[in-house]
């Protein structure tokens, strides 16, 4: 059960047992057993999911409640600690101490090591384009392949992408992440005539509608979460290689390419880098454009900002308190849609329509996994390890 149904769970089997009155113990049949709270640290303090407001330092407060399971959070105010459990009452009042401050101090450490280190570029963000380049061609000799590969006629051209680390996020609040392992993504969005060879091979019968775009070496478009799943285990069954869609954080490090401005070429949308809005390029805001029609990042690959949404593989949080940051995929604790009670998934990158502010390195975008429509596309990875 994730977090938000556990306490959406207590919420309403304990809703309006809650009081902070001890005069509501007298004259009832079932009579309330007292949770006594103290912390070493000012705190923000839920019972159920109800929002219980402060809890300083050192002063208790007292909290009836009927017998049974109660979920208790707290956290501290600047949020970097969080204390949860579910606290059992039976016939007796309870007394509970919760000690934060060790732990506390500890994660400040940390966190202002961090800050000072996230001032200024760090891992890939300090190599050249030549040192980029070398160690692309060593993961990939590593790998036994070559820098770009293609495993068959029928799959993706893919180029090698080196580990390392990088900043991901929005300026103002950015995060290390350390890509633990080389991977390869595939050189462009998969096209119209790629995915042709999945139906043709009986991998799947959906036929994507073209929009009235004529070409084959269009981004294909109008596939979901689940269409895009189901590419890459047939493209992994053909190959017998492990083709999967990239996770959020393989996604920027891969987009950005050793950069850190807003988009891959600098900090200004600037004339026909890209297809979005106000980008002067002949398909801006009509269309998606062929594969390949602008210059790449420094890694090789083409249309990571622009052109068409890309579905990657985690599930979608508000923030990235929690992220993994080894470069693997968040999938846990994810939020939920209430269309078909689907998990939110991510797409990342803008489209030919999109205004430039969110065709960013940084932008991400939370969408049903079943949407499908004529700005959203799929672009894969393949595991070398």
């Amino acid at each position: 059960m994730s977090k938000e149904l556990h306490k959406e769970y207590f919420q309403q089997q304990n809703a309006h047992n809650l009081d902070e009155n001890p005069s509501s113990r007298k004259g009832s049949a079932n009579q309330n057993i007292c949770l006594s709270l103290e912390s070493d640290m000012d705190c923000r303090l839920m019972i159920n999911g109800q929002d219980q407001g402060q809890l300083d330092k050192n002063i208790s407060r007292m909290f009836f409640l009927p017998a049974g399971s109660h979920l208790i959070n707290a956290q501290t105010c600047d949020g970097l600690i969080e204390d949860e459990w579910v606290q059992a009452l039976k016939n007796e009042d309870i007394s509970f101490f919760i000690r934060m401050a060790e732990e506390h101090g500890q994660a400040q450490s940390v966190f202002l090591e961090q800050r000072d280190e996230l001032k200024g570029p760090i891992g890939i963000e300090c190599w050249t384009i030549t040192e980029i380049q070398q160690a692309a061609i060593a993961a990939a000799k590593e790998a036994g392949t070559t820098h770009i590969f293609r495993d068959g006629p029928d799959a993706p051209e893919m180029v090698v992408i080196p580990r390392g680390s990088f900043r991901m996020g929005e300026v103002s609040n950015k995060h290390k992440v350390t890509i633990a392992h080389s991977f390869a993504v595939s050189r462009y969005p998969v096209t119209v005539a790629e995915w042709r060879q999945f139906v043709a091979s009986g991998g799947c019968s959906y036929s994507p509608a073209d929009n009235g775009w004529p070409g084959d070496n269009l981004p294909v478009t109008n596939v979901n979460f689940v269409h895009a799943q189901a590419y890459v285990r047939w493209l992994s069954t053909k190959t017998g290689k492990n083709y999967r869609l990239l996770s959020e954080a393989e996604w920027e490090y891969a987009c950005r390419a050793g950069s850190a401005t807003e988009y891959y070429w600098g900090d200004e949308l600037g004339k026909n880098n890209c297809n979005c809005q106000d980008s002067k390029s002949e398909w801006s805001c009509r269309r998606a454009s062929p594969v390949g029609s602008f210059s790449p990042n420094k890694f090789g690959l083409h249309d990571m900002l622009g052109n068409v949404w890309e579905w990657v593989e985690d599930a979608w949080h508000d923030t990235y308190n929690g992220a993994p940051t080894d470069g693997s995929a968040w999938l846990s604790d994810g939020a939920v849609s209430t269309l078909g009670n689907q998990e939110w998934r991510v797409l990342r990158g803008g489209s030919w329509m999109i205004d430039p502010r969110d065709a960013r390195c940084a932008v991400r975008f939370m969408c049903d996994q079943l949407n499908r429509n004529a700005y959203t596309g799929i672009r894969v990875a393949r595991t070398l390890s």
